[in-house]
């Protein structure tokens, strides 16, 4: 549904052309009101020479903020699974400026859940709901990048419980700490429990969300250190930070 738009906005276009792009999904709505809601949901915008830009194309990647995320779930199908712990780590300037952690009410955990996570149906009995806790999170990550290791399943997670939650769509652009530190770091694996030994980095509890979190974002950092000298914006990391296609 945005693809094209997200295209277009990569290379700059103008507010007539923006009002087309977005016509169908925002029917009604004027320019002001479509940047701003896009922005809401996560879009980083900007209007230079009247042209509006995804800010990630046209500025340096340590320019922004990046949320690293991690999600506890009890059921890895979104559709019949919910959210049951959200963590996240908010860097800018690469340092630490802020962490973000809930539980999330569920009135049942799968006992191979609690066994892989220690979180289980009584320690969330008293939690508040899965939109409840999103709205927050929606605030806290803003439009900043969304970074996490196996980005795609969290990614992807979270985007339909905000929809499933009638709280809109996820847009913030995202990428993956596996990809990239397969790009950047010689290990032999690169699952965190095994980058965290391969980078001798803090001890955290696994598979709670904001341990990992927190591992996840020293493996970014370690990352970030060893770029190629080519990649200048965010949007450079973030199609460097994508896995390589494979060769048929």
């Amino acid at each position: 549904m945005f693809k094209k738009l997200i295209k277009s906005l990569k290379k700059g276009i103008d507010k007539k052309s923006f009002l087309k792009l977005t016509e169908k999904i925002y029917p009604g709505f004027d320019f002001d009101s479509v940047i701003d809601i896009l922005k809401f949901q996560g879009l980083p915008l900007e209007i230079k020479d009247n042209k509006v830009y995804l800010s990630t194309a046209i500025r340096p990647y340590q320019d922004f903020i990046y949320t690293i995320v991690d999600l506890e779930v009890n059921n890895s199908k979104p559709k019949e699974g919910q959210i049951i712990e959200i963590g996240a780590v908010k860097l800018k300037n690469f340092e630490v400026v802020d962490e973000f952690s809930s539980l999330i009410y569920t009135k049942e955990v799968p006992k191979y859940v609690t066994v892989v996570t220690g979180i289980d149906s009584d320690m969330l009995k008293n939690e508040k709901s899965q939109k409840e806790i999103l709205e927050k999170f929606r605030l806290f990550l803003g439009d900043s990048i969304f970074v996490a290791h196996a980005a795609d399943f969290d990614y992807n997670f979270l985007a339909s419980q905000f929809e499933k939650e009638n709280l809109g769509y996820l847009l913030n652009r995202h990428l993956c700490t596996i990809s990239l530190a397969k790009k950047t770091i010689k290990a032999p694996r690169y699952g965190l429990k095994y980058l965290k030994e391969e980078l001798k980095l803090p001890e955290e509890i696994d598979h709670r969300a904001l341990s990992d979190a927190r591992s996840a974002k020293e493996v970014f950092l370690k990352a970030i250190q060893k770029l190629p000298k080519n990649i200048k914006t965010a949007e450079d990391l973030i199609e460097f930070a994508k896995p390589n296609k494979n060769k048929s």
